[in-house]
């Protein structure tokens, strides 16, 4: 803890060094999101950021849980061998929706996606959203979103782009993007390979000489290796500033072991494995060049897991989606969004009966307005009402509101309050594994409360923005699957999880330096409450977690360090008031990074060379318990941009 107080505390000095106006590197700041779509305009008051494409480039290797872990206040939990999960705000890792186009890819039997499993290289844009959007995105988005997006730059030429790394532990990647167009049509082709042994070495406790050597020993990770390929096709079409058609086609291939624990790890004979294969896609069309504007989208989702090469243990599912909305301004100070999707959904599940389910519909209605009645107020509210095959779903509305306090030529402060009723329904396992599953679960219910400050300055030569929120949210009926000889799913009493976020960033432009630093904190208390148990914080929810990043570049190079914090985890929980003290928690860590990267440009072609460390202080710890961790680890990565044919010069 000393150690990231220390480095937090440098990087935060650092903070102030010059900058320059014309960078060879892109801002860092994790910008708050103004004009990317309608999930931004109709949520007044909702904390919505996006990642910088800095920050993405920077982890481009493996999954997103890659960038989330050192660039967000969001505490993932992960071993090292292809399991992330996300947990925003103290909630389940199926209470954030992962959107691609209009298609939330969280499982339909597990309810969540797996991090490891979506690789960052294949897309050109991160938001993420900090509490309840179940109002417009549905099931489900309950603590938060993750939207994957593309940058269409309707390309006029042919260019392509290229990276390779090479990293410890066996760490591959090789990855490459095709650009060609006339500046009307264009496509787009990403291809990705990743993978890695995870053969690193660390000092393991939990060995069979106890007795004769009571400290750890030192060991070598076994079966946890990670081999995942993808790839992302686009065709576009813009018939003109405010028409286009856009498609989207993504397929994943993703492998991995289960990585032993340490115990298993000491005597390892063999590791099972996971094998995933995922297609995703999304067709849009979009017209907004007279006052009624309407949205039309098409998408299909088959997903399929194979554990352990045994296809007799397939779980798959398949879906056809559709979404049309339609947008008309009341006036200039208010617009109205309305629309309906549609989902059918067809499991092919080994442990479901075929007498219980055999397909799934959903049908949602949604409505929209915003409404801006003066230069300094705005307000929006959402409706959705979804309907699903013999199950009763929740009405779910939303409120936001925000006042421009201060709104001078270089400083700008804001408040803002939200409020929003969020829901999840069962997923399929929850209803129908094996005989464990109860279809009469009741579906989770939640209430969303927000509210905060955010103050901006732009200055000649330096801007910042520092942003607080205080949240509260109450979930009734939180499902947990909980051993009763078998596990089995069932409806807790109530989880309210609460807290406090402090973002701040800022960025210096003079002479030649470029300067960009990040921090964020998040105290989060999650308590779940049941009949006849002590109130207690949630398994592996940090109250405390702390980040902090820093760029500094001069001419052709980038330096770039970061840090993170994450505070006791408890891992059990305590039944009656007695054991409540003495409840099994893995220790708090930090952990810190740094880079170094070299732009080198040659006749308009652009080569990008970088090494990093991870982990520098070769931290020993565990996320999860019982996983091993990496220790300092290191990657050296070239990428290039070659413009082949350029029509616009």
């Amino acid at each position: 803890m000393r150690r990231f107080v220390f480095i937090f505390s440098l990087i935060l000095f650092s903070g102030g060094l010059f900058a320059q106006e014309e960078s060879v590197m892109d801002t860092v700041i994790l910008e708050e999101v103004s004009a990317y779509g309608d999930y931004v305009k109709f949520q007044t008051g909702a904390k919505i950021e996006q990642i910088s494409p800095k920050q993405l480039s920077v982890s481009q290797e493996g999954g997103l849980e890659q960038v989330l872990m050192r660039y967000t206040p969001i505490y993932i939990r992960t071993d090292a061998g292809g399991l992330s999960t996300i947990h925003i705000r103290g909630t389940a890792a199926d209470h954030t929706s992962v959107m691609f186009g209009g298609i939330n890819v969280n499982s339909l039997t597990l309810g969540h996606s797996n991090l490891s499993n979506i690789t960052t290289f294949l897309f050109d844009k991160l938001d993420l959203q900090y509490g309840s959007s179940a109002a417009l995105n549905g099931s489900g988005a309950v603590g938060g979103a993750i939207y994957l997006g593309q940058r269409n730059s309707w390309t006029n030429g042919l260019r392509a782009d290229a990276k390779i790394t090479y990293g410890s532990f066996g760490e591959r990647m090789y990855g490459t993007k095709v650009f060609v167009g006339n500046g009307k049509w264009e496509s787009v082709t990403k291809l990705l390979s990743y993978s890695t042994d995870n053969d690193f070495k660390f000092q393991n406790p939990y060995h069979n000489h106890q007795v004769s050597n009571p400290g750890p020993v030192e060991d070598t990770q076994h079966g946890a290796a990670i081999d995942n390929k993808g790839i992302m096709q686009q065709f576009n079409y813009l018939f003109g500033a405010n028409e286009y058609f856009k498609s989207m086609f993504w397929y994943e291939d993703s492998w991995h072991q289960v990585q032993p624990n340490m115990q298993q790890n000491y005597t390892y004979t063999s590791s099972e494995e996971l094998s995933n294969k995922n297609f995703r896609a999304w067709v849009e069309y979009k017209n907004e060049n007279n006052r009624l504007k309407y949205n039309l989208g098409a998408g299909y989702v088959h997903d399929k897991q194979v554990y352990d090469a045994d296809e007799s243990q397939k779980i798959q599912t398949d879906r056809l989606v559709t979404d049309f909305s339609l947008k008309y301004p009341l006036g200039k100070k208010m617009e109205l969004k309305s629309g309906m999707k549609f989902k059918h959904i067809v499991p092919t599940v080994y442990s479901y009966s075929d007498s219980v389910i055999d397909y799934e519909q959903h049908l949602d209605f949604y409505l929209a307005w915003y409404y801006k009645p003066t230069k300094r107020l705005k307000a929006t509210v959402n409706l959705r009402q979804q309907f699903v095959t013999d199950y009763e779903v929740p009405f779910t509305p939303a409120l936001g509101l925000e006042y421009q306090i201060l709104a001078g030529e270089k400083s700008k402060l804001k408040a803002f309050v939200n409020a929003s009723k969020s829901y999840r329904v069962p997923t399929f396992n929850d209803r129908f594994w094996g005989n464990q599953g109860d279809p009469d679960l009741d579906p989770e219910d939640g209430m969303s409360y927000e509210t905060g400050v955010e103050h901006n300055w732009n200055g000649d030569w330096f801007s910042s923005k520092f942003r607080t929120n205080f949240f509260y949210m109450n979930i009734e009926n939180w499902i947990e699957w909980r051993s009763k000889g078998v596990w089995v799913p069932f409806n807790l009493e109530k989880v309210v999880t609460k807290g406090v976020e402090v973002m701040y960033n800022s960025h210096f432009d003079i002479g030649k330096f470029a300067s960009d630093f990040t921090a964020n904190y998040t105290y989060n208390p999650a308590i779940k409450m049941e009949e006849n148990r002590p109130d207690q914080q949630l398994i592996h929810t940090p109250k405390n977690m702390a980040n902090a990043s820093y760029m500094l570049g001069y001419r052709a190079f980038t330096f770039f360090i970061d840090g993170s914090y994450y505070g006791k985890r408890f891992y059990d929980y305590a039944i009656n008031d007695e054991q409540l003290a003495d409840r099994g928690s893995l220790d708090a860590y930090s952990l810190v990074n740094c880079g170094l990267s070299y732009l080198l440009n040659v006749k308009d072609q652009q080569f990008d060379c970088s090494f990093s460390a991870n982990n520098i202080f070769n931290k020993d710890y565990q996320n999860q318990r019982y996983y091993a961790m990496p220790g300092i680890n290191f990657r050296l990565s070239i990428a290039a941009k070659i413009n082949v044919i350029n029509n616009n010069n």
